[in-house]
């Protein structure tokens, strides 16, 4: 195994979402970029910022010469690189490593990166005591909805996906951010009690998980994680695992009425939701889904799709990612087979 301590690093590729944490982000990566190069004298460090939507993907889709490409700023630009990089075989994918500057950061708080930045990224001191550790990824095959005619589309996510009340808080937290300035959880928690107020609702599914029986459900959340937290923190699987070949769901059907369905979702904060008697819990490898409507409100790691049918299922071991060494965490996650590149990519770059 490489050591991947912050002084065999690579080639490594900074992406950046520049407008992250309210235009933080951008000097962050700068502030990253001199950081790095103290450290690691020998190693060459690029930076790269992304212009539109899934910029990020076709930057780390092109980064096969690299050795690590570093995602800096919130759950989408992890997302999106994530995608890119699922995109570059196996052998030649470089590790993926996770530079905290958003407003969520679920996924950086399961590889234990939660404190590793302030809001400005002054702080990186994590990743001097980082190694590779194999990473689940649920891939994700839908047929799109909405104008134009259907598309098949394969998208993958590396902590959440969702539909239902929680994947429309998710995607409102997008416009409120910009309105109130909240970051976070009290974002998320703003969001949600909007949503409990304007837009209570079940969303009729069928749903089959791995090959089992059609399920005939009219669910309010339904939650698929990779990792335990969404919503910035919220714990609605507490037991998920980025490393377990498994993919952990969480769902409450109707009828819940609001006054009784309210106390259960703030619950969620903790994870103590998983008592109630409305909440469901599946550990499986795939599942399927039927919409009865194709305007659900759908996310993957925050970012919204439209489908009228999907399938999510773990891919076990995807990905290399940097974690720290020390996280506390009960489960560690397992040791990585870095990739084997040639000697040039690793030496002699200036």
């Amino acid at each position: 195994m490489r050591n991947a301590r912050l002084e065999s690093l690579g080639h490594a590729l900074i992406i950046v979402n520049p407008v992250a944490q309210s235009g933080a982000a951008a000097g962050a990566a700068e502030r990253l970029k001199r950081f790095l190069t103290m450290y690691c004298h020998r190693e060459a460090f690029d930076i790269a910022q992304t212009e539109r939507p899934r910029h990020a993907t076709e930057l780390a889709a092109a980064a096969s010469e690299f050795d690590t490409v570093l995602a800096l700023g919130g759950d989408g630009v992890v997302h999106e690189v994530a995608n890119g990089l699922m995109q570059i075989p196996a052998a030649q994918r470089p590790m993926l490593g996770v530079v905290p500057v958003g407003s969520g950061n679920d996924f950086a708080r399961t590889l234990g990166l939660t404190d590793i930045t302030d809001v400005s990224g002054t702080d990186f001191s994590a990743l001097l005591t980082s190694e590779p550790t194999v990473c689940d990824i649920m891939r994700i095959t839908y047929e799109t909805s909405g104008s134009g005619a259907p598309r098949r589309v394969v998208e993958y996510a590396v902590q959440t996906a969702s539909f239902g009340l929680d994947a429309a808080i998710a995607i409102d937290t997008h416009t409120m951010r910009k309105r109130t300035g909240l970051t976070g959880a009290p974002l998320y928690m703003a969001s949600g009690l909007k949503a409990f107020g304007r837009s209570y609702r079940d969303y009729p599914v069928r749903v089959r998980f791995d090959d089992g029986e059609t399920r005939h459900l009219r669910t309010i959340v339904f939650a698929i994680q990779n990792g335990p937290t969404y919503g910035s923190g919220f714990n609605i699987c507490p037991r998920a695992s980025i490393s377990d070949g498994l993919i952990d769901v969480c769902y409450a059907s109707g009828p819940v009425p609001r006054a009784v369905a309210l106390p259960v979702f703030l619950s969620a904060k903790n994870g103590r939701h998983v008592g109630s008697k409305h909440v469901h819990i599946e550990r499986i490898k795939k599942v399927d889904l039927t919409f009865s409507a194709g305007d659900y409100p759908i996310q993957l790691d925050g970012e919204q799709i439209r489908a009228k049918s999907m399938r999510i299922e773990v891919v076990p071991g995807a990905l290399n990612v940097l974690q720290p060494l020390d996280i506390g965490h009960a489960e560690p996650i397992a040791t990585a087979e870095a990739p084997k590149r040639p000697e040039s990519s690793l030496s002699g770059r200036q």
